[in-house]
């Protein structure tokens, strides 16, 4: 069974040339040609993120029992099999296989096997070319596995949507093309997307390319409410159109339509003690499109531990160290598979609109989570996507998830980091925030029953209308000044003294302001890693907001310190007898929320 193309760099998706191969010497290649010219002696590597074959897990969860690797070229080369894996001193590399194929001038396709003691770490392969001009196409890796090993998969797309429309209809049209309707494809009749329209936007004239494409347009619940709402719908259908496995994936991303083939594939061929196993697809940057910014992750009862953030994958060594397993507690739902009988009437997500339900449902029912070079999803950064009313939701589904898991999130321990949250955005001037945190904590007090009676809309609305407002810059009372947004982004912080005076101080706030012209000197900070030091005995600031080119004001007070620090005594006051009661009621009712009965009510369906 073929297990995963080579791919080239396409535009649209990615052109990290890198990403894909290492050519050296004579070799032609441009983002419009679907294949190499070569000259004499002209080598490439295959030794990347995309092109590189994760035989360990390929090994360890699926049936296979040998690796090949097929190619097809015109003239004569010498290709070289490698096993590449990661160790304290760097990269280690065992040779494997070198030998000479083809003819000058001819088209071939030829196929080598990867025979070694181990199956650890990548393994990869490069070409040389031997005759005057010779022409690679491409190919594939193939697994050897018995026909009886080969589960039948279907896949359920479940898209979550609020206005993004031109990644949606994108990425339906890279799928359609490349499964729905092509009859060549080991996927045609093994995939269908559903799709919630939180915004009721969607021209679905442009989407519904198939009957195997259906849109729903659904109540603005948030990711929770849109993508139960498709598991509902997946979980109607279910047995009548075959559906094994159940596809979330967010909708402001970039796939390569691979990803989706590989992680088809991989459910095809597990191992019986993998058959409940989950697939993640990695989240790379969409600015920097060779940054990796989370393989897997652990939540820890919110102190988040991302897996694998930073990686540079243009770098092998990263890309095989891609490769060891580290404990996961959860994939994030930009790109998650899971079996379909996950999906039941009595376990379905927590109705807590954004931030943590991705988390939960891991929580509740991930046991092995299969990542692998290659699967992934480019999503725009999250300090890129600054919004206020994130703060309502931070402590309030925090406190939901742990509360439901019994994760022993001590009322100490919270009341520690709720309150150094609140410190902070006071520092900042972001006293809308400041109050949104406690919002949340307070709307946690309030208990399951409440939050099982609310309009989930209806509440978001109220939330946004409490935050922060990105405004275009020209119609703020401070000017934007690029030069000095730089400025604040590399300001470094003051010596220890300073930064000891600064603390007794409140940052300043004890302080009165140095006078400045905003006209002539305006003081600019960034949303989202702004620090201290940028508003240190400052009266206000432009909060600049880098992605989108907007931004909104804030400014010093005395007044609203003091309420908002009343406002945390309270908070703190009202924890001694209320934390653990409510804790305990989330733990006792909590799977109330996980129900069919529920979640119709709550979509109005």
């Amino acid at each position: 069974m073929k297990l995963q193309t080579l791919l080239l760099p396409r535009t649209g998706i990615c052109t990290e040339e890198q990403m894909y191969f290492r050519r050296h010497g004579s070799v032609k290649f441009t983002w419009d040609m679907d294949f190499l010219k070569m000259e004499e002696d002209a080598l490439v590597e295959f030794d990347t993120y995309f092109n590189g074959c994760s035989a360990e897990k390929w090994f360890k969860y699926t049936k296979i029992k040998q690796i090949r690797i097929h190619v097809r070229a015109k003239g004569q080369f010498r290709i070289t099999l490698m096993r590449k894996e990661k160790s304290l001193d760097g990269v280690n590399t065992k040779f494997l296989l070198e030998e000479t194929f083809g003819k000058p001038n001819i088209i071939g396709a030829y196929s080598f096997p990867f025979e070694t003691e181990s199956n650890n770490g990548m393994f990869c392969f490069q070409i040389c070319c031997l005759s005057e001009k010779g022409e690679f196409y491409g190919g594939y890796y193939e697994g050897v596995v018995d026909e009886e090993d080969i589960r039948p998969v279907k896949i359920a797309l479940d898209i979550c949507t609020f206005k993004r429309e031109v990644f949606v209809e994108k990425n339906v049209r890279e799928l359609y093309d490349s499964f729905l309707k092509n009859p060549k494809s080991d996927m045609k009749g093994r995939l269908e997307i559903f799709i919630s329209d939180n915004a009721k936007t969607l021209d679905e004239s442009k989407i519904v390319l198939s009957d195997d494409i259906h849109v729903f347009q659904n109540k603005n619940t948030g990711g929770a409410g849109g993508f139960t709402r498709g598991m509902i719908e997946i979980m109607k259908c279910r047995e009548e159109r075959g559906i094994t496995h159940v596809l979330v994936m967010d909708d402001d991303v970039i796939i390569n339509p691979e990803s989706v083939y590989r992680t088809f594939v991989i459910l095809s061929l597990l191992k019986d003690q993998y058959k409940d196993a989950f697939v993640g697809g990695a989240m790379l940057r969409l600015d920097n499109q060779f940054i990796q910014t989370e393989s897997g992750a652990r939540w820890n009862k919110g102190y988040l531990i991302s897996h694998k953030t930073g990686l540079n994958l243009i770098d092998t060594a990263n890309c095989v160290y891609n490769e060891f397993e580290e404990k996961t507690e959860f994939n994030a739902w930009w790109y998650c598979a899971f079996p379909a009988s996950v999906i039941r009437e009595d376990n379905l997500p927590l109705p807590i609109f954004i931030r943590g339900d991705d988390v939960e449902y891991g929580l509740r029912n991930l046991t092995n989570l299969i990542l692998m070079n290659g699967i992934c999803v480019w999503h725009e950064p999250f300090e890129n996507k600054y919004s206020s009313s994130l703060y309502y939701y931070i402590f309030r589904n925090r406190l939901i998830d742990n509360s439901i898991h019994a994760l022993n999130y001590k009322r100490k321990e919270f009341l520690k980091d709720l309150s150094s949250q609140v410190k902070r955005e006071i520092v900042f001037y972001r006293y809308k925030n400041a109050e949104l945190l406690m919002d949340g904590v307070n709307d946690f007090y309030n208990g399951i029953d409440w939050l099982m009676a609310q309009d989930g809309e209806a509440l978001h609305k109220g939330v946004m209308g409490r935050g922060y407002k990105l405004e275009d810059i020209n119609g703020l009372s401070i000017p934007f000044s690029y030069p000095s947004y730089e400025k604040a982004c590399h300001t470094q912080e003051p010596n220890a003294f300073v930064r000891k005076w600064r603390k007794l101080t409140a940052n300043g706030l004890m302080l009165p302001a140095r006078k400045n012209n905003d006209k002539e000197m305006p003081i600019v900070a960034p949303t989202f890693t702004a620090r201290p030091v940028n508003f240190y005995r400052v009266k206000r600031v432009l909060n600049y907001d880098y992605s989108s080119r907007r931004a909104f004001v804030t400014e010093k007070s005395i007044k609203e310190t003091i309420r908002l620090m009343y406002k945390l005594w309270k908070i703190q006051l009202k924890s001694r007898w209320k934390y653990r009661k409510t804790v305990k009621k989330y733990l006792d009712r909590g799977n109330e929320l996980m129900k069919l009965d529920f979640w119709k009510k709550y979509l109005d369906i």
